[in-house]
């Protein structure tokens, strides 16, 4: 049995929501490549548009990094409520990167179904053949992110624990079972 407590199940929940925001803003990349290709920038100009991608990515990056400090900030006292548990905290960082594969890719598979409606609507309205001077250019930003959604999909829902076992090996160099206090 491992001994946790609500300080370290924050700070996994914390990364989790870090995981989901992340991967949610790099599937928009591809819209926004696509935009600036098409000189469609709605910030103004293709380097503001990258520079706030780039900041909420950079914030991101420093939230990871001191979730610790966050979950200190939302718990009065945040060692106090210790219970035993089976799972070591890098198994439920595993498991909740796992959900949120499955979350992405039940996402993509509802993307891919409105892009195929969408396709089967267009080359009906349209006559001839489809192609991105006709129509499809309007589909391709949206088809590659639905893509790419979904191999990210598969890559969180499938190495989940192997996500969490490389961020354990990170930090702390080895995966050698925590401690546990004996009460």
């Amino acid at each position: 049995m491992t001994r946790t407590n609500a300080y370290t199940l924050l700070c996994i929940a914390i990364r989790a929501v870090i995981v989901w925001v992340a991967a949610n803003s790099l599937v928009g990349v591809p819209s926004l490549l696509f935009a600036i290709r098409r000189g469609e920038m709605p910030l103004g100009s293709a380097g503001t548009s990258l520079a706030i991608m780039a900041t909420v990515l950079g914030l991101l990056a420093l939230a990871w990094l001191f979730a610790d400090k966050l979950a200190r900030l939302a718990l009065s006292s945040p060692k106090e409520q210790v219970f035993e548990s089976d799972l070591e905290p890098r198994v439920w960082l595993g498991l909740a990167i796992s959900v949120i594969g499955a979350w992405f890719l039940f996402v993509a598979l509802k993307d891919a179904a409105y892009l195929l409606v969408r396709w089967v609507i267009l080359s009906r309205a349209l006559p001839g053949s489809l192609t991105l001077d006709n129509g499809l250019d309007q589909l391709l930003p949206d088809a590659v992110a639905t893509v790419f959604e979904a191999v990210l999909a598969m890559v969180f829902l499938l190495r989940g624990r192997g996500i969490s076992n490389m961020i354990h090996r990170w930090r702390y160099g080895d995966l050698k079972a925590e401690p546990s206090d004996p009460a």
